[in-house]
Protein backbone atom coordinates (compact mmCIF):
# COMPACT_ATOMS: atom_id res chain seq x y z
CA UNK A 1 0.00 0.00 0.00
CA UNK A 2 1.15 3.32 -0.71
CA UNK A 3 1.69 6.16 1.46
CA UNK A 4 -1.41 8.28 -0.77
CA UNK A 5 -3.71 5.41 -0.06
CA UNK A 6 -3.16 5.01 3.41
CA UNK A 7 -3.67 8.63 3.77
CA UNK A 8 -6.70 8.42 2.12
CA UNK A 9 -7.89 5.46 4.15
CA UNK A 10 -6.73 7.18 7.08
CA UNK A 11 -8.85 9.93 6.27
CA UNK A 12 -11.94 8.00 5.58
CA UNK A 13 -11.84 6.39 8.94
CA UNK A 14 -11.34 9.63 10.88
CA UNK A 15 -14.35 11.38 8.78
CA UNK A 16 -16.84 8.16 9.80
CA UNK A 17 -15.03 8.65 13.58
CA UNK A 18 -16.07 12.53 13.86
CA UNK A 19 -19.73 11.55 12.43
CA UNK A 20 -20.76 11.51 16.08
CA UNK A 21 -21.12 7.43 16.47
CA UNK A 22 -19.81 7.10 20.41
CA UNK A 23 -23.29 8.62 21.19
CA UNK A 24 -24.77 5.42 19.90
CA UNK A 25 -24.41 3.14 21.88
CA UNK A 26 -24.84 0.10 19.46
CA UNK A 27 -22.15 2.10 17.16
CA UNK A 28 -19.33 1.81 19.46
CA UNK A 29 -17.73 -1.19 18.67
CA UNK A 30 -17.66 0.23 15.18
CA UNK A 31 -16.10 3.76 16.37
CA UNK A 32 -13.48 1.23 18.87
CA UNK A 33 -12.47 -0.64 14.99
CA UNK A 34 -11.69 2.78 13.65
CA UNK A 35 -9.46 4.32 16.35
CA UNK A 36 -7.54 0.94 16.06
CA UNK A 37 -7.41 1.08 12.51
CA UNK A 38 -6.80 4.66 12.62
CA UNK A 39 -3.90 3.81 14.73
CA UNK A 40 -2.46 0.98 12.83
CA UNK A 41 -2.50 3.23 9.41
CA UNK A 42 -0.81 6.29 11.19
CA UNK A 43 2.04 3.55 12.08
CA UNK A 44 2.15 2.59 8.85
CA UNK A 45 2.45 6.08 7.32
CA UNK A 46 5.35 6.66 9.50
CA UNK A 47 7.06 3.35 8.66
CA UNK A 48 6.74 4.15 4.77
CA UNK A 49 7.77 7.71 5.18
CA UNK A 50 10.82 6.72 7.12
CA UNK A 51 12.19 4.08 5.10
CA UNK A 52 15.54 3.63 4.90
CA UNK A 53 16.81 3.51 1.46
CA UNK A 54 20.78 2.88 1.82
CA UNK A 55 23.67 4.08 -1.60
CA UNK A 56 25.29 1.51 -3.34
CA UNK A 57 29.08 1.27 -3.20
CA UNK A 58 29.63 3.33 -6.40
CA UNK A 59 27.05 6.06 -4.76
CA UNK A 60 28.98 6.31 -1.33
CA UNK A 61 32.43 6.46 -3.17
CA UNK A 62 31.03 9.16 -5.83
CA UNK A 63 29.35 11.23 -2.93
CA UNK A 64 32.90 11.15 -0.82
CA UNK A 65 34.63 12.03 -4.43
CA UNK A 66 36.83 8.57 -4.57
CA UNK A 67 38.64 9.41 -7.34
CA UNK A 68 41.16 6.25 -9.11
CA UNK A 69 44.96 7.61 -8.44
CA UNK A 70 47.00 7.28 -12.02
CA UNK A 71 49.56 5.24 -11.70
CA UNK A 72 48.65 3.40 -8.54
CA UNK A 73 48.93 -0.54 -8.44
CA UNK A 74 45.71 -1.83 -8.75
CA UNK A 75 45.83 -4.35 -5.41
CA UNK A 76 46.82 -0.77 -3.32
CA UNK A 77 43.37 1.10 -4.92
CA UNK A 78 41.17 -1.83 -4.17
CA UNK A 79 42.92 -1.96 -1.00
CA UNK A 80 42.33 1.60 -0.45
CA UNK A 81 38.93 1.52 -1.71
CA UNK A 82 37.51 -1.49 0.41
CA UNK A 83 39.35 0.67 3.70
CA UNK A 84 36.86 3.46 2.91
CA UNK A 85 33.85 1.97 1.89
CA UNK A 86 33.75 0.15 5.37
CA UNK A 87 34.55 3.37 7.17
CA UNK A 88 31.73 4.75 4.77
CA UNK A 89 29.37 2.17 5.73
CA UNK A 90 30.41 2.74 9.19
CA UNK A 91 28.46 5.99 9.00
CA UNK A 92 25.23 5.21 7.43
CA UNK A 93 24.93 2.60 9.82
CA UNK A 94 24.90 4.69 12.97
CA UNK A 95 23.28 7.75 10.91
CA UNK A 96 20.65 4.21 10.26
CA UNK A 97 20.31 3.76 14.02
CA UNK A 98 19.54 6.80 14.61
CA UNK A 99 16.78 7.68 12.93
CA UNK A 100 14.99 4.04 13.45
Amino acid sequence: MNIEAMRQARNAFVWNLNTDLDNISSCEQWANMLRKNIDALDKAIADAELKWVGLTDEELLQAYGWRLAQGAPNWLLEEAKQELLGALRKVEASIKEKNS
